[in-house]
């Protein structure tokens, strides 16, 4: 079951216009600054993966990405991906719920709620916006820097560059798992267009990963998994409380026949 859905509207988000983000020319610090009880981000993220029979494009992920003492606390997004017209899912800590338009639930429910290790994080793919030292060590690999386009308002600076596994792995050794060493030198490329005032608006990576041993042969004899993910962020700082459904909408997912 995949966890990750928009929320626009409906009982468990509140939402405001985006607040003004200090000047800053530290993308890490910046986005450390957002990360506030009350305030979060939208978000809209494509996806491309390759699994050894050529690249396919995903439907997005939309919604909205909540806040809190220092760290990401909840997510209440629709991942088009799933299903013919989507599924909405917000998570809260280890705790997901699940609307899905197209199924009935009993007794007239609405969201089906089950225990899940929640993605809590601001991110394109293994590239951590929300941990400064991931961020710092990706920027430190900058190759090129220019203006840019213009998104959510802002006019951007485009920085990019690579970064290999290894120096990856030097800053967040969690982020190694199902990686050799003999791959520590795969390297993630990237690009990351920045605000005037230090915040990320758009957030592109691509890499492989081999698809070792316990998928050994999955991929038809290429070896690896191929991921692009381009991530857009806008309406930072905006207020926003990401609750969970009414209980009386809402049924255990055990309880669910399939």
């Amino acid at each position: 079951m995949t966890v990750v859905a928009l929320t626009l509207a409906g009982p468990a988000l509140v939402g405001a216009p985006a607040s003004d983000a200090a000047t800053t020319d530290d993308p890490a610090a910046a986005i450390q600054r957002q990360l506030v009880k009350g305030h979060g981000v939208r978000i809209a993220r494509y996806s491309t993966f390759n699994s050894g029979s050529g690249w396919e494009r995903f439907k997005p992920t939309k919604g909205v990405v909540g806040f809190g003492d220092g760290k990401v606390v909840a997510t209440d997004l629709w991942d088009f991906q799933v299903r013919k017209a989507g599924v909405r899912d917000i998570c809260i800590g280890k705790r997901a719920w699940e609307y899905d338009p197209k199924e009935k639930r009993p007794n007239g429910k609405k969201w089906a709620t089950f225990k899940w290790p929640c993605a809590l994080r601001l991110e394109t793919g293994l590239l951590r916006l929300d941990r400064p030292a991931v961020l710092t060590a990706v920027l430190a690999t900058t190759a090129t820097t220019k203006a840019s386009g213009t998104y959510d308002g802002s006019p951007t600076t485009l920085r990019q560059g690579s970064i290999t596994f290894r120096q990856l792995w030097d800053v967040a050794p969690d982020l190694r798992e199902g990686v050799k060493d003999d791959h520590g030198e795969w390297k993630i490329d990237w690009r990351l267009w920045i605000g005037k005032d230090g915040l990320v608006r758009r957030a592109w990576s691509k890499w492989r990963q081999p698809e070792g041993d316990k998928l050994k042969g999955a991929t038809g004899g290429q070896g690896w998994f191929g991921f692009v993910e381009d991530v857009r962020y806008s309406d930072w700082g905006m207020k926003l409380t990401v609750n969970p459904p009414p209980a009386a909408q809402t049924i255990d997912h055990a309880k669910v026949k399939r």
